[in-house]
């Protein structure tokens, strides 16, 4: 019989969903008192995944405390909150949500997948996803390899990476067998999982909640449109429009090009913005070596990794208002500012504000 603790984290195993299947509340029960902690995680995720990109591994302390009063163990609102979180993203109906979701999800999966031991994770790809996935010990080309996996069942997975490392004619083979490392074998699971969620969430398409639960879906789907832009939900300008930057971002760019040191979030929070408001990578790239001692070679893979080129593939995007008054960053809100959760939703606005007032962009002079 599965844990609890193992079903908070892997709630989509199937050994979990029986115990869901046990658990969950039937009807209108779910809209009860007594699992307002449940929806509370349930809506903390979804926020996670809109805001972070990741969902945590538990849920917050405030949620946790006010569980225990209910008579959950952390763990069971963990489990049930999971499929409650898939039955409010199928309601609101939005597919970008749906996809950013099950990213988010997979991601909390990897995440704790690299600490376990690797017999857990072959157990995972041959029993949930039925890959032929054998353990090997060796080690060639300087890796240690610890799995073997199926040429088809890798195809399946590793051909959304555009990196070369997972093309099928730059691995090791033996006998139809792919070789994997440890992250290589996590990596890919990742991809299953997110794959199998997706699923979950878009197979019924949208549905209808009772009444009792409005709130909480206009909720999300309000934080849903508010962050659209700033998740990639919906296009920017090609081109810069520097007036359109929110207080904090033209304080970090002033900050930069007057020499002013800056904390590493205001870096990040800086360089990602400039990524996704489309300023070209090579003048981030001068921006930042010409007015600082930074090391050009670093500075040129931190801006590509950043903007998605390099590592994981992810194109980040720069942290929420919330985070960044929790790091300092915010600086001089104005009246939009108290309107919008995202530096990036700041500059949508703004921009299609400039175009109503000119008739056209600002863009940003080179």
């Amino acid at each position: 019989m599965i844990s609890e603790r193992e079903a908070a984290d892997y709630p989509f195993l199937k050994e979990a969903s029986e115990l869901v299947k046990i658990l969950y509340p039937k009807g209108d029960d779910l809209a009860s008192p007594r699992y307002e902690r449940v929806l509370d995680r349930c809506e903390e995720r979804i926020t996670e995944a809109l805001i972070e990109g990741e969902v945590s591994e538990r849920a917050s302390e405030a949620v946790v405390s006010r569980a225990v009063d209910d008579g959950f163990t952390p763990e069971i609102v963990d489990v049930l909150s999971f499929p409650a979180a898939i039955m409010f993203v199928t309601a609101v109906g939005e597919f970008f949500l749906a996809r950013r979701f099950a990213l988010a999800e997979a991601r909390r999966v990897y995440g704790l997948l690299r600490r376990e031991k690797e017999p857990r994770v072959a157990f995972m790809g041959r029993n949930e996803f039925d890959w032929n996935m054998r353990q090997v010990q060796l080690v060639a080309d300087g890796h240690a390899y610890r799995f073997e996996l199926h040429f088809g069942d890798y195809l399946r997975n590793a051909s959304s990476f555009r990196e070369d490392k997972w093309k099928l004619v730059n691995r090791l083979m033996r006998n139809g067998y792919v070789l994997l490392t440890s992250v290589e074998a996590t990596r890919l699971i990742q991809v299953e999982v997110e794959r199998l969620i997706l699923d979950l969430v878009t197979k019924h398409g949208r549905i209808t909640l009772p009444p009792a639960h409005r709130e909480r879906v206009d909720r999300i789907t309000k934080l849903f449109e508010e962050n659209r832009a700033g998740i990639g939900g919906e296009e920017l300008p090609s081109e810069v429009v520097a007036d359109a930057f929110p207080p904090c971002m033209r304080r970090a760019f002033e900050g930069l090009t007057s020499g002013r040191r800056a904390s590493h979030m205001e870096r990040f929070a800086l360089t990602s913005f400039l990524v996704n408001a489309g300023m070209d990578l090579e003048r981030i790239v001068k921006l930042f070596i010409s007015v600082t001692d930074f090391d050009e070679q670093l500075t040129r893979y931190q801006i590509e990794h950043i903007a998605g080129m390099r590592g994981r593939r992810t194109r980040y995007t720069p942290p929420s208002c919330a985070t960044l008054r929790t790091h300092g960053v915010c600086y001089n809100p104005d009246e939009l500012c108290g309107r919008i959760k995202h530096p990036l939703a700041y500059y949508r606005n703004r921009v299609r504000d400039l175009k109503g007032e000119n008739g056209e962009e600002k863009a940003d002079g080179e």
